[in-house]
């Protein structure tokens, strides 16, 4: 069991840190936007930036997470090029016509997100970053499923001083506002997928079976509503605050939100890292004990991270150099929200650690129905607290959605695929971190106190005997090592 444990912690390391790498562009770019763009044109940006969330799930529909499912299972090098070929083909063909339906729809959707069909070059930039996204779907795909994650990280690193460079080029020197944003994201976009494209180019040929593009369509079509209530979960809200609250909001909620982003990060980078992992390790005996302990790891991870986030968030929205803050000065009510949206993320990781059963058993229209309930839920909660609380409305809905995302995937995926959960010690990791966080973030002790809080935790689950003799042993090392 060590053995594995250790291969998906290097995996998920060298995963997160490009993903991380990717990720954090949009925490970097943050005190760039909210210095120079008032928060009424970031709120804009935020409604585009929701419609590209929405619309990556069409475009891609479950395509990649297919292609990983039956290039795995394929013994021959020729099955697996037919495999991906024609995933690369579908995944050409399907993402240029959406993208014409873009195009031609650009004034109806500007005046549906944004309320003013002025801003319908705006969409013709999302018609392009979406086409060439996903056209790099399936590469990445590939790049993890064959144990690649060096270039993998590459073309991310890639991805990220461009996005970087771009956004700094065109928002802050030259002024080009929501414009400038997604002009840099549509180059970044095809540079990607051009770079990609040269890696994979040895090994695609133009062959196409018509009986795998079912296969792939069938497996990877029920993604499709199960992405759009993922989608809708972390970014309708938007919507909703527009509706309510109006564009200032939205601009300083979603702000605020970016915030959230380190706790996804190990979310994500982990989802990278697991998926190729369980479909090798596949649904043996000895998986179930395994799985089990991954998700008691996992759980320890993100509520260590949440706790040391939520204690110090508000020291790290405050960084700044001369008058220029990381979150600006215009932003930092939005600051509230933060530890709500960090646990709504913990919660969503976990789900991710259930999925096993769903893959094995080809079930994955049970995923479909779930997220639907799961994001019907935080929409209605959306609905009903933002008028009451607020920006702190859908921060509570993005619990309460996940949450019940991971038991309606919990009871469905045990009964697919049962495994042994150390139920006492992921009960006893939900009392203490979440007791710890909150008791910091709302008492704000001196900097040195939340220190010793948070590194404390470890003594404490070692007083509550969380930990077996192995890893203790292990701790032990660590520790002498240090």
């Amino acid at each position: 069991m060590l053995k594995q444990i250790k291969s998906l912690t290097k995996q998920t390391l060298v995963y997160g840190v490009g993903t991380i790498a990717t990720r954090m562009v949009t925490f970097l770019l943050l005190p760039v936007y909210t210095n120079v763009m008032p928060d009424e044109k970031y709120g804009q940006a935020a409604l585009i930036f929701t419609f590209l969330a929405l619309m990556n799930h069409v475009y891609n529909y479950g395509l990649d997470s297919a292609f990983m499912r039956y290039y795995s299972h394929e013994n021959t090098e020729k099955d697996k090029t037919l495999v991906l070929s024609s995933a690369m083909i579908m995944a050409g063909l399907s993402s240029f016509v959406l993208s014409i339906l873009v195009y031609h729809s650009r004034s109806f959707l500007a005046v549906k997100f944004l309320d003013d069909a002025a801003f319908d070059n705006l969409f013709i930039y999302a018609a392009g970053i979406l086409f060439f996204d996903c056209l790099a779907r399936v590469p990445f795909a590939f790049l993890r499923q064959e144990r690649r994650p060096m270039v993998f990280m590459g073309v991310r690193f890639i991805n990220v001083l461009l996005t970087l460079g771009l956004n700094i080029y065109f928002v802050a020197l030259l002024k080009h506002g929501v414009r400038g944003i997604f002009f840099s994201n549509l180059i970044t976009s095809f540079v990607t997928a051009l770079l990609l494209f040269g890696i994979m180019i040895q090994k695609v040929r133009l062959t196409f079976s018509r009986k795998i593009a079912v296969q792939l369509f069938h497996f990877g079509v029920p993604f499709v509503p199960s992405g759009l209530a993922v989608a809708a979960m972390e970014m309708w809200n938007r919507m909703i605050l527009k509706q309510y609250l109006g564009m200032d909001e939205v601009g300083i909620f979603s702000a605020a939100y970016k915030l959230g982003i380190f706790m996804l990060l190990i979310a994500t980078g982990f989802y990278y890292a697991w998926q190729p992992f369980f479909l090798r390790e596949g649904k043996k005996e000895e998986s179930r004990d395994l799985f089990g302990r991954i998700m008691t790891y996992f759980v320890v991870v993100s509520l260590g991270a949440w706790v040391f986030l939520t204690a110090f968030i508000n020291d790290i929205a405050n960084i700044h150099i001369g008058g220029k803050y990381l979150l600006g000065l215009d932003y930092q009510s939005g600051v509230k929200i933060v530890p709500y949206i960090l646990m709504g993320y913990v919660f969503y990781g976990i789900n991710q650690v259930l999925i096993p059963g769903f893959y094995f058993e080809k079930k994955t229209k049970y995923m479909a129905i779930i997220t639907i309930i799961a994001a019907v839920v935080n929409v209605a909660l959306n609905y009903l607290l933002v008028p009451v609380l607020g920006i702190l409305g859908p921060g509570f809905a993005m619990i309460a959605g996940n949450l019940a995302l991971v038991i309606m995937s919990f009871f469905v995926s045990q009964k697919l695929f049962r495994v042994h959960y150390e139920y006492k010690r992921l009960l006893l990791l939900f009392v203490i971190f979440p007791l710890a966080g909150f008791l910091i973030y709302f008492l704000q002790p001196h900097v040195i106190i939340k220190i010793i809080v948070v590194l404390g935790l470890p003594l404490i689950l070692k007083f509550f005997h969380f930990f077996n003799a192995g890893e203790l042993g292990l701790l032990r090392k660590l520790v002498k090592r240090g």
